[in-house]
């Protein structure tokens, strides 16, 4: 990889501006860190002799070349860091053969990355194709980003990918959705919340009530003042399988302490919504939000529906719970036939680099590729890796940049040349 020791200091640049989303303030709909980490991207773009357009804070653009469109999306802002760090999470920290960082793999770190061998190609020779690539700055929490631009008119290319997935390429995406489930409660507890964000599983839940020591300790909970706290693990919603939930065991304390919440623990309990699917992969369910707001708990899961599937097939599934809710509409799955030009264009790139012979996969998360009428997710993640997306300490591989740097040049070659 060309300026290794540049692009560190540039994605030590990306990770230290907290682009978490906040209140808006002027040129800044997602809040200042999400601005800074945009302004910060697009400068080492026009650093790159690329032409850069803001799009009034919500989007960047970045393009070159003549031709029919090409598109690359990745997305700058990130998820809340949380507890359980053993470093500054917005500092990149080099240790033990890793970057930590929020944002580092997910997904700063590949965008960069992308641009990186995207500046070394049009360097070198021609392109027969426009590269116009985007960075998002609302992937984490609904895409207005890529609805205000939508809205101005703003079209983006029929074919392009996100490097914000797994390897070798990735043919079909569940579609996510939001679930909100709702009982009446007006019992002994108040104060009862937890979680931070839809796509993220519970890492911590809590409320103020009567602390009884038998039930603290059979469901692992801690006690003192009044206040009763869960703790979990956090992962990415997709996955709900790697995380502890810690609003379950919280729940389950309240339950036994009389407090009726039979309707919320159904909805752990069920396993048929996540029994049904296709070739491309189960439904998923991760309750990852509760809230207690005018004499009801809130619960609200993240709700991912398979490729080839729509989420009304879902409906009497959850009809069948017993608990009031309301579905709340995010995107359909993202599916492009596996045989397709650009599909197969990125994963004889992938596999000549490695030296593999990888299909085309299905994923469970849903990534900007679907902004693209034949979008298709493309890295950054291998195959039995965990780069604690969506948890604490997430990292990037050192030893896998030259990797990456290498797969990402090959496959825009392939396309761009």
């Amino acid at each position: 990889m060309k300026d290794r020791d540049l692009f560190i200091e540039d994605l030590k640049s990306l990770i230290a501006a907290k682009s978490v989303q906040a209140p808006p303030e002027p040129g800044a709909p997602f809040g200042a860190g999400v601005a800074l980490a945009l302004e910060r991207f697009l400068a080492v773009a026009g650093r790159m002799g690329f032409k850069t357009v803001n799009h009034e804070g919500y989007l960047g653009e970045i393009e070159c070349g003549e031709g029919e469109e090409y598109g690359v999306i990745g997305h700058l802002d990130v998820v809340p860091a949380g507890d359980g760090w053993e470093s500054d999470p917005f500092c990149l920290t080099e240790k033990d053969g890793n970057f930590y960082g929020r944002g580092t793999t997910d997904d700063k770190g590949p965008t960069l990355l992308c641009l990186y061998a995207l500046n070394e190609i049009k360097n070198a020779a021609p392109l027969r194709r426009k590269v116009r690539f985007f960075v998002g700055c609302n992937e984490e929490n609904g895409w207005a980003d890529v609805e205000y631009f939508k809205n101005k008119g703003g079209k983006f290319p029929k074919y392009g990918f996100s490097p914000d997935g797994d390897f070798p390429v990735v043919y079909a995406e569940k579609g996510p959705n939001r679930v909100i489930f709702e009982i009446p409660y007006r019992g002994a507890f108040c104060k009862i919340r937890g979680g931070e964000a839809v796509n993220a599983v519970c890492a911590y839940a809590c409320a103020e009530g009567e602390l009884r020591e038998d039930l603290l300790k059979k469901h692992g909970l801690s006690g003192k003042d009044g206040k009763i706290e869960s703790f979990g693990k956090s992962a990415h919603g997709s996955y709900p399988e790697l995380g502890k939930n810690a609003i379950l065991p919280l729940l389950l304390y309240l339950k036994d302490c009389g407090e009726n919440v039979e309707g919320l623990l159904r909805v752990f309990a069920d396993q048929t919504i996540s029994s049904v699917g296709n070739e491309t992969g189960n439904a998923t369910l991760s309750p990852n939000v509760i809230a207690q707001k005018d004499g009801k708990l809130l619960l609200t899961a993240d709700f991912r529906v398979p490729a080839k599937m729509r989420a009304e097939e879902f409906f009497p599934l959850f009809d069948a719970l017993g608990v009031k809710y309301t579905f709340i509409k995010g995107r359909d799955p993202l599916y492009v036939p596996k045989d397709s030009e650009y599909v197969q264009k990125l994963a004889a790139a992938y596999n000549a680099v490695t030296g593999e012979n990888a299909q085309p996969i299905s994923q469970r998360g849903a990534t900007f590729a679907s902004v693209f009428e034949n979008g298709t997710a493309f890295g950054p993640e291998f195959a039995g890796e965990d780069c604690r997306i969506h948890a604490p300490n997430e990292f990037l591989p050192a030893k896998n940049l030259e990797k990456m740097y290498a797969i990402y040049l090959a496959g825009l070659k392939s396309i761009v040349l």
